[in-house]
């Protein structure tokens, strides 16, 4: 074998060298200073044999949201011990608590808290023995335990009415149903984002989630938060690293707390979100084996599972371009990388480099390596709903991703809200016989020795024509396979809001609301006075729950009315027949932001016969138009913009183009709002009915935010070139009247 040539010196070595050099360093540097606990003395040891012997219970190395969950159940347990009127703290109570109140205390929960499903209630049950022996130090005993279950089967589920789990049944989504939600994210939805950026971010959601199953807290932050009445302290005080809770009950022996000290230590910090970071994807340029040419291909690495600080099982999925663009995962993922200028190599500043990157020399495969800065941040942020991008790198909640994706499957026509949970059927249901049953079950994270997929993620909706087989007739295998499906029932024209106006004015008024008015109206008229009180807190109590009572009325009705549409539409049409049918027109695609509209344009109508060149020029015309649309947003009042229809004026090609923004203003418009480039150019030159009205609009959206500014400019596009800068906010308000003629509040 020959001798394996060196690689040729490049120009840039000695510095790739000293780079080298200095990261290695860095490096020992620290592995040598970093802290270890000292080794315990002959001393210590014999006092901590001591301190174990006499210890009978150590408290569950329990998760954090075991702990949230606890703590949870602390908080209705000290209502019932207030409830109940019983005597002593609740930490006595519990001490001495028998089967008996156990029995009583689960009947409490029935009655007080929103249960529908006795599987939550029994999960309550658990959560209290749970807090029983975090605070007693034992276990309940099990004959107990079995009498409880008795009591709550026997006499709490009929009593209450409980539900067995899951009876609405189990949505599994499919392809259609993505392309629907997608068609409607890009192109129909008129919901709002603060930042456009959150609808891309949705879109790679959905992908992500039909792509591999994963639960969306793989992907946003799922972790819950812990409350602000001090109750999760309570159950489990956290304290630094080798400190005592209380320095004061300090024993003279220093032996004698270091079993406490141990086991009160904090766990050090992750250093990042549980969510889908940039070090968890990998962006790679990779020659394929058969055609010789380049392209790019991803994996993400999944590693936030359900369990997965007891039983960590990351999985790595890979993805490569797809030939419907508006199902390219890759391409989302490249939009929002070049968009935060997250690449390592300085020379990807656009989607087009990306894409059209090769490899050199002999080497298969060249991975596209991140900024050091950016590996622990969320590839998916939450927006800031000031439009400031401060604070975009905290990963985006759970509880938002699952508010957006109910309100755009209601508004596209579903029957129900779509739920992640109906991706993760859809994705395990699809590797079901198309893959072993190994990688079906390392796909979704399970056990294979529980039957995990059998139990509960299988399709109930029988997938097989078993009719026509067993009368040895042509199976309707596309017919069954849009019945097996959620999207069945998907009716356009409805939406999550669609109540008649006519339906709220005949609504009459609720008993309840209206005697919680007609208090308040009595308070505020001076007819009573509370005694030992001042009515102002009564007034302000009846405010709040006026206000939340109107809003939950408000949503069961809407609720309601979709419940009963979704009922009796089809009774209708079917009535209906021999009349003139109503035709459904399609709605047109009338977006006020142009680059999200000739995006819409791209993925919806995107031909069928492109060849490969083609494909590839269209995919980067769609991913830039993404970069872009990421740094736009919208804002309510773009509903109120006048759509005026073009007139067929014949202009001279001598006349002069009029100035889109002069430098001196109307009176009525926004002198912040002029220069945002987020905004679309409707929006900048938008002008109010009134000088008060922006007046109002200005101090709302921007006094406060320029109040906190250190460095304040003029963001007009005349005045952008000069860098004027301004000491406060009544110098910037003097530049604007002065030089744009537009007054503003002093």
């Amino acid at each position: 074998m020959p001798a394996r040539r060196p690689p040729r010196p490049l120009a840039k070595d000695r510095q790739y060298n000293a780079d080298f050099i200095r990261r290695f360093t860095q490096q020992e540097v620290a592995r040598r200073i970093a802290k270890r606990p000292e080794s315990l003395t002959a001393e210590q040891r014999a006092a901590l044999r001591k301190q174990l012997e006499d210890t009978q219970f150590l408290t569950p190395d329990y998760a954090d949201k075991t702990k949230i969950n606890i703590a949870g159940m602390l908080r209705k347990w000290k209502r019932y011990c207030e409830f109940a009127k019983l005597e002593g703290t609740w930490r006595d109570v519990i001490q001495n608590a028998n089967r008996a109140m156990a029995m009583d205390f689960l009947e409490y929960l029935c009655q007080t808290c929103r249960i529908k499903s006795w599987g939550s209630s029994w999960e309550y049950f658990r959560q209290y023995k749970q807090l029983y022996a975090s605070v007693t130090g034992r276990y309940i005993d099990r004959n107990d335990s079995r009498e409880v279950q008795k009591w709550h089967d026997a006499v709490l589920v009929d009593r209450y009415g409980l539900q067995a789990p899951s009876t609405r049944g189990k949505d599994v989504a499919n392809a259609d149903t993505l392309l629907v939600l997608q068609t409607f994210n890009i192109k129909y939805d008129t919901g709002i984002f603060s930042w456009e950026r959150h609808r891309i971010q949705l879109s790679g959601c959905y992908l992500g989630l039909a792509f591999t199953g994963a639960r969306p807290a793989e992907f946003v932050d799922g972790e819950r938060k812990s409350g602000n009445d001090g109750c999760l302290e309570e159950l489990f005080p956290r304290h630094a690293t080798g400190s005592a809770p209380n320095d004061e009950d300090k024993a003279p022996d220093k032996h004698s707390r270091l079993l406490e000290e141990m086991i009160l230590q904090e766990s050090s910090s992750r250093g990042r979100p549980k969510a889908l970071c940039y070090e968890d994807i990998l962006l790679m340029i990779v020659r394929h084996p058969e055609t010789g040419k380049d392209g790019l291909a991803m994996s993400i690495k999944l590693a936030h599972h359900k369990g997965a600080d007891n039983k960590p099982k990351p999985t790595i999925f890979f993805f490569t371009p797809t030939r419907r663009l508006i199902f390219c995962f890759i391409s989302v993922i490249v939009s929002l990388a070049v968009h935060d200028r997250a690449f390592a190599a300085s020379k990807f500043t656009s989607v087009r480099e990306v894409f059209q990157a090769k490899n050199r020399g002999p080497v298969k495969c060249t991975p596209l390596r991140w900024k050091k800065k950016w590996l622990k941040r969320p590839s998916i942020s939450e927006d800031e709903s000031d439009g400031s991008i401060t604070s975009k790198y905290q990963p985006l909640p759970y509880q938002k991703l699952l508010d957006d994706m109910a309100r755009q499957s209601l508004d596209a026509g579903e029957e129900n809200p779509i739920e992640p949970k109906a991706w993760r059927r859809g994705a395990a249901n699809a590797a079901n016989g198309n893959a072993s049953d190994a990688v079906r079950d390392q796909m979704m994270r399970h056990d294979p020795k529980w039957a995990t997929f059998n139990s509960a993620y299988i399709n109930e909706k029988v997938g097989f024509h078993l009719q026509n087989a067993f009368l040895d007739e042509p199976t309707e295998d596309s017919l069954l396979g849009m019945h097996s499906h959620i999207g069945l029932m998907r009716d356009p024209r409805a939406s999550k809001d669609m109540v008649p106006d006519e339906v709220w004015e005949m609504m009459p008024p609720d008993s309840e609301f209206a005697a919680l008015e007609a208090e308040r109206a009595q308070l505020k008229g001076g007819q009573y006075r509370i005694k030992g009180t001042d009515n102002e807190d009564r007034i302000r109590e009846l405010t709040r729950l006026i206000a939340t009572k109107e809003a939950q009325r408000k949503n069961a009705v809407r609720r309601a009315y979709r419940e009963d549409y979704f009922h009796n539409r089809p009774t209708w049409d079917i009535e209906a027949d021999g009349q003139e049918e109503e035709e459904y027109v399609e709605p047109a695609i009338d977006l006020h932001i142009p680059e999200r509209a000739e995006l819409a344009e791209i993925l919806c109508n995107q031909p069928d016969n492109l060849s490969s060149t083609e494909l590839l020029e269209l995919r980067i015309q769609a991913a830039e138009l993404m970069v872009a649309l990421c740094g736009k947003r919208e804002t309510v009042k773009r509903n109120r913009i006048p759509r005026r229809a073009r007139a067929d004026v014949t202009v001279k090609e001598e006349s002069p183009v009029p100035d889109p923004f002069p430098l001196l203003m109307d009176r009525k418009q926004c002198p912040r709002c002029i220069g945002d480039e987020t905004l679309s150019h409707e929006e900048r030159t938008f002008k109010y009915c009134r000088p008060a009205v922006m007046y109002d609009h200005f101090d709302r959206k921007h006094a406060q935010q320029l109040g906190g500014v250190k460095q304040m400019l003029c963001s007009h596009p005349k005045c952008r070139g000069e860098a004027l800068e301004f000491k406060h906010l009544n110098h910037f308000k003097n530049h604007v009247e002065r030089v744009h003629g537009v007054k503003l509040r002093a």
